[in-house]
């Protein structure tokens, strides 16, 4: 059938090379037209499939093919070869046929394992879509999951540009609508990701090692939880909760719940981020999910020895119990396990897992957004105040004593010292109150 699709045509065979699946389906297209078969594009004035493919020269038919390899130098020069093309050209003379290819090769190569192709790759998208403008609408859903993605990259470079082609081709005020035209193609693209996608799914272990195949997982997985974080900070209230069902299915599913546990620093951080906008912006949204994910998230967070996760771990936590108080609160099932105040007064013993200066400060906004009858569970405020003075005295792995006499130190024990008279005063308070309020009634 391809053969016969082909036969001596030049663009065919430079289409075929860049891009087999659309030649196949366009030139399929095309055949349906010359037989009389009734088209869009019959009579319309606009572009045939065919003449779109023709656009497909030799050259960019060969850079998109090299593209394809796997050594990450012949990719880079063939994206810098790309680079010049787009330079050179313009819609009408090539563009429109290398904005038809561009799509799958976009998203499988913007999560490369190589910063140095994932930066000209989203360098090559950036020039693209800023010189075609508004012609970039037809593919937009098609590429709008890896672009919104590529804002999250580890590599600063890379979010950098993603983020600032985005605002060149769209004005503050068409951004938002953007989100809202995608939202579902977001939706989607995130929860292949995160629920159904797997390490071997990912990379071809042919060509690629196991770090590397991990890395890449860890990237795509972590940045699919900053997409879907970004569509709840973009999107009306209102807007979400139409798709609440869309992403109840990420937000209960077994693989979301355990990754706030990950081995990778990268993924819980995103994962604590989403939680953080969701409770800000729309906390209904976890009307269904929040008694799962919330509980989750309690019996991983305080395990977390990452002191750069710790910041993002406490806004979901706080949040989180602001929003949902009851989740400290045991559910009755029965269930074994540390309760959630027993694994907070072990971070506390633990010193805040070595981030005290992050830590001390949020333990009294804990506090305050407990529920009464968590406070008032049997001696939680001894538990709370041994666990506290433990941390203070403990000097295990020789941590404080490399710091000693630094301003770190100093930080340190401002922060504890802040924590301990603030959380003892409003424990305190509290107990009095209840005390004076109890000889109230009882007289």
């Amino acid at each position: 059938r391809a053969a016969d699709l082909v036969g001596d045509d030049t663009a065919a065979i430079n289409a075929f090379k860049a891009n087999p699946a659309l030649a196949f389906s366009q030139f399929s297209r095309g055949s349906k037209a010359k037989s009389g078969a009734a088209t869009p594009e019959n009579g319309s004035g606009a572009t045939t499939p065919n003449s779109v493919l023709d656009q497909i020269d030799g050259h960019l038919a060969a850079q998109l093919k090299r593209l394809g390899k796997h050594d990450a130098k012949t990719k880079m020069r063939a994206l810098f070869e790309l680079k010049a093309y787009i330079d050179e050209h313009t819609w009408e003379t090539g563009l429109e046929g290398m904005m038809l290819a561009w799509p799958p090769l976009f998203r499988r190569h913007v999560f490369d394992p190589d910063r140095r192709v994932r930066a000209s790759v989203v360098q090559v998208h950036a020039d693209l879509v800023e010189k075609i403008g508004r012609r970039l609408a037809a593919q937009l859903r098609l590429v709008i999951g890896p672009w919104m993605a590529a804002y999250f990259d580890p590599h600063r470079e890379v979010a950098r540009t993603a983020r600032h082609a985005f605002e060149t081709v769209f004005s503050e005020a068409k951004r938002k609508e953007v989100f809202v035209f995608c939202s579902g193609e977001l939706l989607e693209f995130a929860t292949d990701n995160i629920v159904n996608q797997t390490v071997e799914t990912m990379s071809d272990a042919r060509f690629t090692d196991e770090q590397e195949m991990r890395s890449k997982y860890e990237h795509v997985v972590g940045a699919s939880f900053g997409v879907l974080g970004l569509v709840i900070e973009e999107t009306e209230s209102k807007q979400l909760m139409e798709r609440q069902a869309e992403f109840d299915v990420v937000l209960e599913n077994k693989r979301t719940l355990d990754m706030i546990g990950s081995p990778s620093s990268y993924i819980r951080r995103s994962e604590y981020r989403l939680i953080r906008a969701m409770m800000l912006k729309c906390p209904e949204l976890a009307a269904t999910s929040h008694v799962a994910l919330a509980r989750a998230l309690l019996k991983h967070c305080f395990s977390d020895s990452d002191p750069n996760a710790h910041g993002d771990m406490w806004d979901a936590v706080l949040l989180t119990t602001k929003n949902f108080p009851r989740v400290w609160i045991s559910d009755g099932s029965g269930k074994k396990g540390p309760s959630p105040a027993s694994r907070m007064f072990e971070f506390l013993r633990a010193r805040c897992r070595l981030a005290p200066t992050i830590s001390y400060p949020s333990v009294l906004a804990l506090l305050a957004n407990l529920p009464a009858e968590a406070l008032d569970a049997p001696s939680f405020q001894q538990q709370f105040d041994a666990a506290l003075w433990h941390g203070a005295t403990e000097s295990t792995d020789g941590s404080r004593s490399a710091h000693q006499g630094s301003r770190s130190a100093h930080r340190e024990g401002v922060a504890l010292v802040t924590a301990i008279c603030e959380c003892s005063a409003f424990l305190w308070t509290r107990t009095l109150k209840s005390t004076s309020d109890s000889d109230v009634v009882a007289a």
